[in-house]
């Protein structure tokens, strides 16, 4: 096996890492009334060491990807081409592409009110503030680097910057930081179901390898989407948590756009 080839397949498991800390999550032991008094689970110390490990790894793992394997693995993408593997992209790209996205928060949120499930209901509050946060985060970052995509035959070094024509706009890949959103919120919300995350990531990965095998994006590019939507659905379930007792979440979703209504309970 090449080392290119090599460097195509553990790309899958460089973007999964990403719901490591979901998946630990869902695993943590859970003290119960039947437990005995004497048995006491020690606290969790030192919580903000991860939190930093990651937060300095994963920028320079999507700088490595950058320098050294974004070439390559986009080569091998290309010459590695089956049926099954085309139909496979073909099946998930869609996932991420924001009327999709859209389509199904509107879906979910029909369902979640009229059944009155609290707890989907917190999902698509979720979901649909993560999309608008991941949707402003992601266009910005598009228009400052504009990055040439791979089909267009340019190195992988080239960019516009944020004066250029705002046409390349590569770096990150939106699809990816959709998926991830979506998947992010999920397995945060559902952590007492042990299959959520690993299919929610597992979907939202598929969602960035085809990305790539597309010729579409860059690996440096699906590192950086999956990144942005994990932050993004992070960052709202956060908001939520601080707000939700003040404030009332109306989300929207349309074909092409989605939004959500805050009003502020006195």
């Amino acid at each position: 096996m090449s080392l290119h080839r090599s460097l195509y397949y553990v790309l899958i498991g460089i973007v999964f890492i990403i719901s490591i800390p979901e998946i630990n999550a869902q695993q943590s032991p859970q003290m119960t009334d039947t437990a005995s008094d004497s048995f006491i689970l020690p606290k969790k110390k030192n919580k903000w060491i991860a939190p930093v490990v990651i937060s300095v790894a994963y920028p320079t793992l999507i700088y490595v990807c950058y320098k050294n394997w974004d070439t390559g693995i986009q080569d091998e993408s290309q010459e590695g081409k089956t049926a099954f593997k085309t139909f496979i992209s073909k099946s998930v790209t869609n996932l991420g592409l924001g009327k999709y996205q859209a389509l199904g928060l509107a879906g979910t949120s029909i369902f979640a009110f009229a059944s009155r499930n609290e707890k989907l209901k917190r999902a698509v509050i979720t979901w649909a503030g993560g999309l608008v946060i991941n949707s402003i985060l992601t266009d910005q970052l598009k228009k400052t680097f504009q990055r040439h995509r791979p089909n267009t035959g340019d190195p992988y070094n080239s960019f516009d910057w944020r004066n250029g024509s705002k046409f390349h706009k590569s770096f990150p890949s939106a699809h990816t930081s959709n998926a991830f959103t979506a998947a992010t919120v999920f397995a945060t919300i559902y952590k007492d179901k042990k299959w959520v995350a690993p299919v929610a990531f597992s979907l939202a990965t598929l969602v960035g390898l085809s990305r790539i095998y597309d010729n579409a994006h860059w690996g440096s590019d699906v590192l950086a989407g999956a990144a942005v939507g994990f932050l993004s659905a992070k960052a709202m379930n956060a908001l939520y948590k601080v707000v939700s007792k003040k404030i009332l979440f109306l989300p929207q979703a349309g074909i092409n756009y989605y939004s959500f209504n805050m009003i502020y309970q006195f």
